[in-house]
Formats: structure tokens, sequence, C-alpha cells
């Protein structure tokens, strides 16, 4: 009976350590994941690439994932289809969170932020517009609101008091000059320049369509508080691999190169 006992007990002790040994081999290979897929746009596909050398210095092996659409690439990432996305703004993941129910987090610290401006090929100052002149503004809740706020810092509209975020059009109170604004996805806000008599664009966009970004009407005022660097599952957030991938977009090489590629569309957090 002794032998018998003390042949359970072995057996539990080897069937113990070799649980542990188990969950401690899971935990090793899920530190050191090192081939890490990454969805992108054109534009943040250019940071990408020059943060590529950065990453595999960490021992990194980087795949990007071009997405014509924000809301595709955030969802590949919820899916798990991709490990990270690096393109979209802090708000802009906030709200995908809210209307899918994804439980998407952005690393800290954050990377760099741009901004959005109202631009014309047909008007030269932003007193030129005309009366129910047609003016682009982007269709994604986070920066329909920001298009909003920013005409109405520059005194064009008046958007109501009952709230501070969440505009559309139809909380305009005031609209001295009878604009109409026309909903386009964000990516196509500059081609929509061709044909109507304004619209809201990000600085990316305009520098990825050759055009200069700087020769805007009107900017927004609150760039900073959009803030971009890499997005993954929350449950990720502390691991190795995202910590340092986020990381490899400040390195000094990193900046020099993106600096080099966009001429100031991006200003890095200090």
């Amino acid at each position: 009976m002794k032998k018998l006992k003390v042949g359970f007990a072995v057996l539990a002790a080897v069937l113990v350590l070799g649980a542990c040994g188990s969950k401690k081999e899971d935990a090793t290979a899920k530190d050191e994941k090192k081939e890490i897929k990454i969805a992108c746009n054109q534009v943040s596909e250019n940071s990408l690439k020059a943060a590529k050398a950065s990453m595999e210095a960490e021992g990194y092996k980087p795949e990007f994932v071009v997405f014509s659409n924000n809301i595709e690439a955030l969802q590949a990432v919820q899916d798990g289809n991709v490990d990270a996305s690096f393109a979209q703004h802090e708000p802009f993941v906030k709200s995908f969170n809210e209307q899918k129910g994804g439980d998407l987090a952005m690393m800290k610290p954050h990377v760099y932020y741009t901004g959005i401006g109202l631009y014309s090929t047909k008007h030269d100052k932003i007193d030129q517009l005309p009366d129910g002149a047609q003016i682009a503004i982007m269709n994604d809740a986070m920066n329909r609101d920001n298009s909003l706020l920013m005409m109405q810092d520059a005194g064009l509209i008046k958007l109501s008091d009952e709230k501070k975020s969440g505009f559309t059009a139809l909380d305009i109170v005031e609209n001295p000059k009878n604009f109409k604004f026309v909903e386009i996805e964000q990516a196509q806000t500059v081609r929509s320049l061709e044909d109507l008599d304004a619209a809201t664009c990000f600085f990316t966009f305009m520098f990825n369509s050759g055009e200069n970004y700087k020769d805007y009407l009107i900017r927004d005022q609150h760039a900073k508080d959009f803030p971009i660097s890499l997005i993954v599952k929350d449950k990720n957030k502390d691991t190795d691999w995202a910590k340092a991938i986020n990381s490899s977009f400040t390195t000094k090489e990193s900046k020099k190169g993106i600096n080099d590629h966009f001429k100031g569309v991006f200003t890095f957090y200090e």
C-alpha cells in the first residue's frame, strides 16, 4: 500500500511539474514573439519603413499589411489577423471600440501627431469662400467633430452649446454664409477639392497627394489631442514586443527617416 501511495505521489509531482513547465514555455513563447504583422495605410507605411531597421535591430521581423480603410485596419487587429496597427489617432481608436465593441489600446508613450486643415483649390483666402459654398468634411465621428470644431474656432460657424463633442452638421446653430457640408471618407477628401469649394483634409493625405500641406486656409488648434502610436489588443499592451515596436519609431534613426520623408507633416512628442 505504501509503495502504491508513493507511486501516486511521484506521478502527481510529475504532472504538476509538467504543467508548470508548459505554462513557463507558453509565457516564454509569448514574450519571445518575433514575427510581427502591422496594419497601416499608404501614408503610415512610410513611417513603418523608416522604423524597420530599428525593429530589426531589436530582433523582430516586421511585416507591413497595407489597408485602404482605417476601420478595416483596426478590425484586422481586433480579429487577430494582424498583431498591431500604426496609422490612426487615439480618439479614432476609442470611437472604434465604442462602435464595434473593440478592446484595442494605444501604446504609450505616444509617438507623434499631425493636423488637419481646410483647403481649397478655388479660393486663396478664407473670406473668399462664397455664400452656399460646398465644403467636404470627414464622415467618421471623431474627425467630423474635429472638422466642425476647427471651423467654429475660425468663426465660420457656431455649434450648439448643449454638448462639447460628437458634433454633426445638425448641431450647427449659426451658419452666416450658409455653407453646405458634404460628408466624405477621410482618404477621399483631397480628391473632392476638384469638385467642391473646400475640404477638410489631413496634412498626411495632402502630402501623399503631392500637395503642399502647409497651404491651408485654416488649421486645427488642438492637434496634440490626437496622438498616434502603436495600436494593439489590450491584452498585448504590456508585452515586450509591443513596447519594443512602439519604441522603434522614436530612435534617432527612425525620427530622421520619418522627418526626411514627410518634411514636417508629423510632430514628435518630447
